[in-house]
């Protein structure tokens, strides 16, 4: 039997979804650009949409603006991630990256608002997280742990 791989497993459709959507978008608005330079471009814009997630983030938990300005710095010069987010690196991790750091950021902001909206944004961004990359099962252990630390600390 030859080997090969499971693709039903391992084939993440958020990033070409992701893909589509975009070049939808630009049409929509008459800005003609064909699929490729879509997928070209997809890495560098979602690193800006990463750093202004990341920014949110850490923004949210310590509530100090500049704590966000220094976050979004080391992550626009951390050399492991300026690896992932040059054009023309179409791969999952162009979008979950995002995605990981978005879904953080609506988590926390539902957990310290309590507000029905930012939970169902969670649920949406975690959808995406899934979709996109799967190393969403971090996400998943995260939430668990927080919520069983809760659970022990009262």
């Amino acid at each position: 039997y030859p080997l090969g791989r499971v693709i039903g497993q391992t084939l993440y459709p958020g990033l070409m979804t992701t893909s589509a959507v975009f070049h939808g978008i630009l049409n929509f608005f008459g800005i003609c650009v064909n699929v490729r330079n879509v997928c070209v471009f997809m890495a560098p814009v979602f690193s800006a949409f990463t750093a202004i997630a990341a920014f949110l983030l850490t923004k949210e938990v310590t509530g100090r603006p500049e704590a966000g300005l220094f976050s979004a710095l080391f992550l626009g010069i951390c050399p492991s991630y300026l690896s992932r987010s040059v054009a023309g690196s179409y791969d999952n991790e162009a979008v979950a990256i995002f995605a990981l750091t978005n879904t953080f950021y609506v988590f926390v902001k539902a957990v310290n608002t309590g507000s029905m909206l930012w939970s169902m944004l969670a649920a949406v961004a975690y959808f995406y997280m899934v979709a996109s990359w799967g190393g969403y099962v971090f996400i998943t252990n995260t939430v668990s742990i927080y919520v069983f630390a809760l659970l022990v600390l009262g």
